[in-house]
């Protein structure tokens, strides 16, 4: 199945918008829920309101009612939100307004003030004027025995909401009931009308701020994509050395990748390159013993195995199988060596490591004419930083040095020091050593010093120990031996706590 991937761009528009529409939709939601409290406040505020310039009208002198009642009833009709619905009941009969809005029973009664219903009161304002039963002036609130008070009522057979105020002019024996009223689907269709605007200016924000997010992702990623851009581009081609260019004003978060990238395609160039390498020299190395295989073969062929001659190759033969598995051996170790990871605190005896290594070289050590001796600082433990099973082997190329490249007749010192932070474990022989002029060089792969063509080696022992020295951190040196002859082979481990 083909995996599928996606835009990173889309994921990162996705996980900003996702929690911008939630808080879009709470902020919509709250904003919905002030404006149809504040709204049904305000509608009530309008209907007591109103009420109470119509009630304040009456309030007055007969003579100047029938002029003040058109005035107040033209002023409300011109506010804000006009007032239509309302009734003007003198007793029982309609002097203004609609005939249907009619008052609540029981309000012609005599006596004083009597609030049957309580009055609708709301928040003062700041100013936290003094109000009298609603009005300002006291004179206004005299003869009012029902306080403007609200109810949810019927009108014309439809839902309303009707505000009513009951007042006694004095020698009058009849009570003015004043009634407005407002249709609850009006206020419906209003709410609905800024409900909607709402809606819609959220979903503009939404757009708005998707096409801005999109765009500000798209700036903020270009150097990405910059760098996807040079890593496309080697897809024809790469060069033999690529490395990414970090591009103009790269952010701080794309450092780190850029190092990690070229630090891993350093790792694989050096991988590269000693696969090359390897491939290169173990062709080399391994062309002489199979070439020596090859000759020898013929001659069984040609004079069979019982012959002189026949003798004689087999003996070549098996000397030259050796030299080749001695080969594949040390080049299979050296590459083992480049791939192996190391703790960088584990710590192991190195006197017992080289003890060990030593012992198990001793036979050989005699049967080549040789003497060996092992000393050590102290009889407590000398306790280094590295790997035992890595020490082990690197020890053990020296001490095959040292035999391999030593005097009929010559001795081997295997010796573990302990110095101040360092553990040191040497590696002396008394054969004809190696000229100062060409230590370092014999570091090299495959490399061997004139006067060694005629020992059986593959030129891989010390750069085995180099590389191993260099897994677990140690340093390497070679010098002169005792008195100045033979070579003694020196590394310094970091000594553990």
């Amino acid at each position: 199945m083909e995996e599928q991937h996606g835009s990173l761009r889309a994921r990162l528009t996705g996980a900003v918008m996702v929690p911008l529409v939630a808080l879009v939709l709470m902020f919509g939601g709250l904003t919905c829920w002030f404006m149809h409290t504040n709204t049904a406040r305000t509608a009530d505020r309008v209907l007591v309101g109103s009420v109470r310039t119509l009630s304040v009208a009456l309030n007055t002198d007969p003579a100047l009612r029938t002029a003040l009642m058109p005035l107040a009833v033209h002023l409300l009709q011109r506010r804000a939100r006009p007032v239509t619905r309302y009734s003007i009941y003198h007793g029982s009969r309609l002097i203004a307004g609609l005939a249907s809005l009619k008052p609540p029973a029981g309000y012609d009664m005599a006596g004083g003030t009597i609030d049957l219903h309580p009055p609708a009161t709301f928040r003062n304002s700041y100013r936290d004027t003094r109000l009298y039963r609603g009005y300002v002036d006291e004179n206004d609130a005299a003869s009012v025995i029902q306080a403007a008070y609200l109810r949810d009522g019927m009108l014309d057979g439809k839902p309303a909401r009707i505000a009513t105020e009951i007042r006694r002019v004095p020698g009058d024996p009849h009570a003015f009931a004043v009634s407005v009223a407002d249709y609850v689907d009006d206020r419906s269709a209003y709410e609905q009308g800024l409900f909607l605007q709402v809606i819609g200016g959220g979903v503009l924000i939404l757009i708005i701020a998707a096409l801005l997010f999109w765009w500000a992702i798209v700036w903020g990623l270009k150097p990405f994509s910059a760098l996807t851009e040079q890593v496309q581009g080697t897809e024809a081609g790469a060069p033999a050395h690529f490395r990414l260019v970090p591009p103009p004003s790269t952010p701080r978060e794309a450092v780190p990748f850029i190092q990690s990238f070229n630090a891993l395609m350093t790792r694989m160039e050096r991988a590269t390159d000693s696969l090359r390498q390897f491939t290169s020299n173990a062709s080399h190395q391994m062309r002489t013993p199979l070439a020596i295989v090859r000759v020898h073969l013929d001659v069984l062929d040609r004079y069979g195995p019982g012959s002189p001659q026949g003798r004689a190759a087999l003996g070549e033969v098996t000397g030259a199988i050796a030299s080749l598995e001695r080969l594949l051996l040390q080049l299979i170790s050296l590459a083992r060596t480049e791939e192996q990871a190391i703790d960088p605190a584990m710590s192991f005896d190195l006197a017992e490591t080289a003890a060990a290594v030593t012992s198990e070289r001793v036979v050989q050590i005699i049967e080549d004419d040789l003497d060996v001796a092992y000393e050590r600082d102290r009889e407590a433990p000398i306790l280094a930083l590295g790997h035992p099973i890595l020490a082990a082997e690197l020890i053990g190329n020296l001490i095959d040095n040292a035999i391999r490249y030593n005097r009929q007749g010559g001795s081997i010192v295997v010796r573990v020091r302990c110095r101040e932070g360092w553990a040191r474990v040497e590696v002396e022989d008394d054969g004809p050593g190696i000229p100062e002029e060409e230590r370092e060089r014999v570091w090299q792969r495959f490399y061997r010093i004139a006067r060694q063509s005629d020992q059986v080696g593959s030129g891989l022992g010390l750069p085995i120990v180099r590389a191993l020295a260099d897994r677990m951190g140690a340093d390497e040196s070679l010098r002169s031996g005792a008195n100045g002859r033979g070579l003694r082979a020196i590394v310094d481990f970091r000594a553990a706590a």
